[in-house]
């Protein structure tokens, strides 16, 4: 059964009454993306209610966040206006190099893997460099954790990802190594 990103999804992030919000690593994450690939602009695929762009845009850089529910659309707008798009990530509704990084975390993992070539093409068309992070096979509970299509070990996704490309072999961006760079 197919997982729907919408409001129950969000309620229950964590669990019961542990709803999805700013999270601790939320700024810590985005300046992390700001040390590794000093961006002008970036592009967050899957940002769900856009903190991570919030935190960018505290920074200097400019950001924008897509996803492709409509409940995070509603969250978005609140936290981020006039900085979200809503769009699937192998259909990015931006133009062709918008975006310096385009930083992707958490989600590839939820996308059927028929979809995995259409989005890494969708952000080469968009982006210049590419930041991202999935649940990989060698992660406790990975298979477990709701919505969960795609789980592959990393060597599938390093062949799999663009040129100038990081990957975060943990499954928290913000602690520091274990990283792959494709380029």
């Amino acid at each position: 059964m197919a997982v729907e990103y919408e409001r129950k999804y969000f309620a229950n992030y964590l669990g019961v009454d542990s709803p999805y919000r700013d999270f601790p690593q939320h700024p810590i994450r985005a300046k992390r993306l700001i040390e590794i690939t000093n961006p002008t602009s970036v592009l967050d695929v899957g940002c769900a209610y856009g903190y991570i762009v919030k935190y960018l845009l505290k920074e200097g850089v400019e950001a924008w966040g897509c996803d492709v529910s409509k409940h995070c659309e509603t969250k978005a707008k609140e936290i981020i206006p006039n900085h979200f798009r809503r769009c699937p990530a192998w259909e990015l509704d931006f133009d062709d190099k918008s975006f310096d990084v385009v930083y992707c975390e958490g989600v590839l993992e939820h996308l059927p893997e028929d979809k995995i070539e259409q989005v890494f093409k969708e952000f080469e068309r968009v982006g210049k460099r590419f930041y991202l992070q999935a649940s990989l096979e060698e992660h406790d509970g990975a298979l477990a954790s709701k919505g969960h299509t795609c789980i592959k070990p990393a060597g599938w996704w390093f062949g799999k990802m663009p040129m100038h490309s990081w990957l975060a072999l943990l499954t928290a961006t913000d602690q520091n190594g274990m990283w792959l760079y494709k380029g």
